[in-house]
């Protein structure tokens, strides 16, 4: 009878700090945008300028035209999955045999390393004679494309 009352009571704290807990980390989340103690720092609030407002950014001048160029490792990436996703298509419809979506896949995986790995070696740019290969094969890709389906 004792180990009942002992074991209930023991259930009962345990439970009651559980339910403690969960309801007090649900009620620090919904107010985390709150300044002041409540959010996790203790000392925010004991100086007189905790609660300003942080100050505005500054306004950038607006510019009547912009011309920001395409880096071209993002052109060439932007290429591969058009033909990625038309070499979907085209399989799902039925024209791209199995094996060929393979090859054409490896293809295109194949041009996706070649430029990332120019690119990793020129930090992040992509020269001008590469670009000019790279543009060739992903044509030569589309070109396999249209004549497998």
């Amino acid at each position: 009878m004792r180990s009942l009352i002992n074991t209930s009571a023991i259930a009962a704290l345990v439970l009651s700090l559980a339910a403690g807990g969960a309801l007090a980390a649900e009620t620090h989340e919904l107010n985390s945008n709150s300044p002041g103690p409540e959010n996790g720092d203790y000392y925010q609030g004991i100086f007189g300028n905790d609660y300003v407002a942080p100050p505005a950014p500054d306004a950038r001048p607006m510019t009547s035209a912009v011309v920001v160029e395409q880096p071209r490792l993002a052109t060439i990436l932007h290429e591969l999955r058009a033909a990625n996703h038309r070499m979907d298509a085209e399989r799902s419809s039925g024209k791209l045999s199995t094996v060929a979506f393979d090859r054409l896949r490896r293809e295109e995986g194949n041009i996706r390393a070649d430029a990332t790995r120019v690119a990793a070696m020129h930090n992040g740019r992509i020269p001008g004679a590469s670009y000019a290969q790279l543009q060739r094969d992903v044509r030569r890709l589309d070109w396999n494309i249209a004549r497998s389906a």
